[in-house]
């Protein structure tokens, strides 16, 4: 309670500093000015009382009735500038913002040479986007206080914000003038100089640098880089050389050097400045691993000794032994090489830096997924649902992999285990693709009825979904159900996706199902018209041998049709029949 008290005290001490050419003592406030009415002693002690209250219940947070408290100090004595500015800022706490700005200017006419009121009116005006009175107001304090560095941060933004680029740089070279040449400022004007295409007076303020600081190479190498932004790239090679040859391992002209010889489309020497600069003790971490995923790819592809590659990454993670970036680069380089194992032991590695590092475990994952070894990603998908606080895609990379192990049981109940942890509105796409495997899972398993309550329940937090209106669609049709729903989810598909084949396919054969064969045979040929040398075809010559079947129109094609899938791996005992008995009875 003490603190909380010369807090108090303190900002009420500031806030009253303005109401006299004397020093405010608390209980004892002079007038400002001589037209004011001096208080009397009853009317000062509460005035004081309910304007120290105001401040209390301010700090506390109980902005309204802060608010109250200070207009009991207002209604005796209006004329209060430090009183003014804290109704102000209640008012304004309060979103009042139109009262806010007026109080506030009445508080500047009471001290007009205030600077904490001329602050706070000014980001009043900018908080209400009342930014011509702002500017207005900017401008004013410049002509007042010249040399004041706080009214240059004001202005200057304001007038870019206007595009009044000139007047801008104007500024700069007089606040230049008050602080000396410095880095900020420099780059500050060489961007709009840029801006107004002055190239060459934003390549004089890279020499005001140099020449200050004659011993620090960066603003060379900046200047470098400058001339080959602005394609003079021997002008800029002149320089990096000089730099070079000052300061062999300055990392910044390593960089630069790079940049040229990539421009100049020579890779290996590009390639060797980088390594240099890689290998470089005096360049930052951070400027490192930028630098090595910007050439990682040209690092694996590169025809150094791999050896020489392989001793890189083993010298930055023996510098940065705790950075995970460096050993994700090295584990996606072994990974280039077909080292497997030694990836898998760096993966682990960063584990054991992080072990909610989320990517690396799906790296790991699908790592023995690419070569089969289920049992082994089940394994990491458990430790990834332990580490990452019941992660929901482990659960789900945990269900399929059962599924291709041809567990569908342990599939389903990963699955049931998993869908009661999602909270609502989380991640709906995801929970749109639980349901649908689970829909799948389901047809596997010969149960209908639950596969398509899985489907209504993918629909539900995905209703674009059209892969899964897409196999709901074909389940509804193969067991003859609802088929005008199916042919409703089907057209949309279409809709989306007009030479997607396995789309077409579904829609002919809701069609067939329906006995429409006219329009079935149209879907199935457009669908035949569309398929890819990668797609498995057999289905899509079966379905069309069938619809050919049923239109009477051509039984010799229907019988090709059928062969067709046969030769393209459809060996079921239906297509067997079909084709042995040359159709069917015609229903």
């Amino acid at each position: 309670m003490k603190i909380q008290w010369i807090v108090i005290v303190v900002v009420a001490v500031a806030a009253l500093s303005c109401r006299s050419s004397v020093p405010a003592v608390v209980g004892s406030i002079e007038p400002a000015r001589a037209s004011r009415v001096a208080l009397t002693e009853e009317e000062q002690r509460r005035f004081d009382y309910y304007f120290y209250e105001g401040l209390r219940l301010k700090e506390e947070g109980f902005a309204q009735q802060a608010l109250d408290s200070l207009l009991v100090s207002y209604s005796l004595d209006s004329l209060d500038a430090g009183l003014m500015a804290e109704i102000a800022l209640m008012q304004a706490s309060l979103d009042k913002n139109p009262e806010s700005v007026q109080t506030m200017q009445k508080a500047l006419e009471l001290a007009p040479d205030n600077w904490w009121f001329n602050m706070q009116l000014f980001r009043l005006y900018m908080h209400n986007k009342r930014n011509d009175e702002a500017l207005k107001l900017a401008e004013q304090l410049h002509k007042k206080y010249p040399l004041k560095e706080d009214v240059y941060s004001l202005l200057i933004p304001l007038y870019q914000q206007n595009e009044r680029f000139e007047e801008a740089l104007n500024l700069y070279d007089q606040l230049e003038s008050i602080t000396g040449i410095n880095e900020r400022i420099s780059f500050d004007k060489m961007r709009l100089q840029l801006m107004l295409n002055q190239p060459r007076k934003a390549t004089a303020e890279i020499d005001k640098l140099i020449q200050k600081y004659p011993y620090e190479n960066r603003f060379r190498v900046l200047k470098g880089d400058f001339l080959m932004q602005q394609k003079q790239p021997e002008k800029a090679l002149e320089i990096y050389q000089a730099v070079l040859a000052d300061e062999p391992q300055n990392p910044h002209a390593q960089i630069s050097m790079s940049e040229y010889y990539n421009l100049k489309g020579d890779a290996a020497h590009a390639l060797e400045y980088v390594v240099a600069a890689l290998k470089n003790n005096e360049l930052e971490i951070e400027m490192k691993i930028d630098i090595l995923g910007q050439h990682i790819e040209n690092l694996l592809k590169s025809e150094r000794k791999l050896e020489d590659t392989e001793d890189l990454f083993k010298l930055l993670i023996e510098y940065y032994p705790r950075d995970e970036r460096v050993h994700e680069y090295y584990a996606a380089y072994l990974q280039h090489q077909k080292r497997e194992k030694d990836a898998l032991e760096v993966y682990e590695s960063i584990l054991a830096i992080n072990p909610e590092k989320e990517t690396v475990w799906f790296s790991i994952m699908q790592m023995h997924f690419s070569n089969k070894e289920y049992d082994k990603v089940i394994e990491i998908a458990d430790r990834a649902i332990t580490a990452l606080d019941n992660n929901l895609r482990a659960y789900y990379f945990k269900a399929i992999t059962y599924d291709l192990a041809g567990d569908a049981d342990k599939a389903i109940e990963t699955h049931r285990q998993a869908l009661p942890l999602f909270k609502d509105g989380e991640q709906p796409l995801l929970r749109s693709d639980f349901y649908s495997h689970l829909a799948e899972l389901n047809n596997k398993m010969g149960r209908p009825d639950e596969a398509f309550a899985a489907y209504e329940e993918s629909l539900k937090h995905n209703p674009d979904n059209i892969g899964v209106m897409n196999n709901y669609a074909y389940n509804l049709s193969i067991h003859k159900k609802d088929l005008a729903k199916a042919e409703r989810m089907s057209a949309r598909t279409i809709e989306k996706e007009p030479r997607n084949s396995t789309y077409l396919d579904t829609y002919a054969w809701i069609f067939y199902q329906q006995g429409n064969y006219s329009l079935a045979k149209f879907y199935i040929e457009r669908a035949i018209s569309y398929l890819t040398d990668k797609q498995d075809k057999g289905v899509y010559y079966e379905h069309y041998g069938d619809i050919l079947w049923m239109t009477r129109a051509n039984d010799d094609k229907a019988l090709e049709n059928w062969k067709k899938a046969w030769d393209s791996g459809v060996h079921t005992d239906e297509l067997k029949q079909k084709i042995e008995n040359k159709g069917w009875i015609r229903d």
